[in-house]
């Protein structure tokens, strides 16, 4: 038997548990979190900022008009040893708002990721029962408080919301446009498996979780040394290690939007450290490992077998059923996602993301787990 025919049969295989994949994804997301909860408990936005001054006013701006009592809600801005007038926008703001704090980190603790520990230095200072996360280019409607909140049932410890990068209408060049369209499946896988009680990932532009599961898991003290990961290994460790419920925030009032990365050499040192925490979670959440491995492998088949079935003119069809499973279960999951999260204008997108994602993910796939990347002006290497 070749290896091709070895490779041709191994594709269909992971083509088979994808579409299964999918499928359960598609059950998940017809199962959505209900925003039940009525109470008023006391709320504490945190932000980490680091050289954010083109960014922090608009998020300001998005914060201090929320519809939530200010005698229950506060802002923490924690100032990650930013060189610009990041920390000077914030005091300004500070004269008017009376709920924002700024909290001005100097230096991090050896061994501690400094994103995670501004915020870790950030929910120790807090008042609030319930932490809202997000990050300082981020922009929120005026309900994003109070919807979140409405989340919490007495059972819940972290709320996971929807966030796009731009808002639909907005201006976008391609690359922007592309990463758009990669949002919305992804939130979409997000949303989809978290319904079915095993969610998988989540993103620091919008989340939010109890203070008391925050302590409860030793706040990032068990992941410090990760880079990044303030969003998606927290998420698993209150996941793991407490009683509480995870869900996901549907609904629009909860919504976020960030802004892109401008130029596809930033996109690819973003995505670079996101994959850097692959590995990782084979010691957190074996099925997201599992789910990530799939994934890579199925791409990364796809990647070297279409092509080589071509040129040797063997196995073409069943290279061809595998890549159409791939398409099929990636239009099924995008177009559901995006008639729920309101963006089916990022759909015309699909034919050229499609394409594009194939070698992104293999590539970015190595480069995370090898590679270096930069993150706020501080080089880092992957750490497996």
């Amino acid at each position: 038997m070749s290896s091709l025919t070895i490779l041709a049969w191994l594709t269909l295989l992971l083509a088979a548990a994808y579409l299964v994949t999918i499928l359960l994804f598609l059950i998940g997301l017809r199962r959505p979190a209900s925003p039940g909860f009525t109470g008023l408990p006391v709320v504490t936005v945190v932000v980490a900022a680091r050289n954010e001054e083109k960014h922090i006013g608009s998020l300001l701006d998005d914060l201090t008009r929320q519809d939530y009592p200010d005698h229950l809600y506060e802002i923490i801005i924690a100032d990650d040893g930013s060189s610009d007038r990041t920390a000077g926008i914030v005091r300004e703001r500070m004269a008017g708002s009376p709920f924002i704090r700024l909290l001005s980190i100097e230096e991090c603790p050896a061994g501690f990721s400094p994103k995670k520990y501004a915020l870790q230095r950030a929910v120790s200072q807090a008042r609030g029962e319930i932490i809202l996360a997000t990050d300082a280019d981020c922009r929120l409607g005026p309900q994003w408080a109070s919807t979140m909140v409405k989340y919490f049932l007495p059972e819940v410890g972290f709320v996971i919301g929807f966030s796009q990068y731009g808002r639909r209408g907005e201006k976008q060049n391609l690359i922007e446009r592309l990463q758009a369209m990669d949002f919305i499946p992804l939130m979409g896988v997000a949303e989809g498996s978290c319904n079915l009680g095993l969610p998988l990932s989540a993103s620091g532009q919008n989340l939010a979780y109890r203070r008391e599961a925050f302590h409860a898991v030793g706040g990032y003290s068990r992941v410090a040394h990760r880079v990044s990961g303030d969003d998606v290994l927290l998420l698993q460790l209150i996941r793991s290690h407490t009683d509480y419920r995870v869900v996901f925030a549907s609904h629009p009032g909860a919504f976020a939007s960030s802004a892109p990365q401008p130029t596809l050499a930033d996109l690819i040192n973003q995505r670079k450290r996101w994959a850097s925490n692959g590995s990782f979670q084979l010691f957190l959440n074996i099925p997201f490992f599992a789910y990530l491995i799939m994934v890579y492998l199925y791409t990364a088949a796809l990647f070297v077998g279409v092509p080589l079935s071509l040129l040797l003119g063997t196995h073409a069809g069943l290279f061809a059923l595998c890549l159409a499973s791939k398409i099929g279960g990636e239009w099924a999951i995008s177009l559901v996602s995006a008639h729920r999260y309101g963006r089916t204008d990022l759909l015309r997108w699909f034919p050229l993301w499609f394409i594009v994602q194939i070698p992104y993910i293999v590539w970015v796939g190595m480069l995370g787990s090898f590679g270096n990347f930069k993150w706020k002006d501080r080089k880092h290497g992957a750490a497996l």
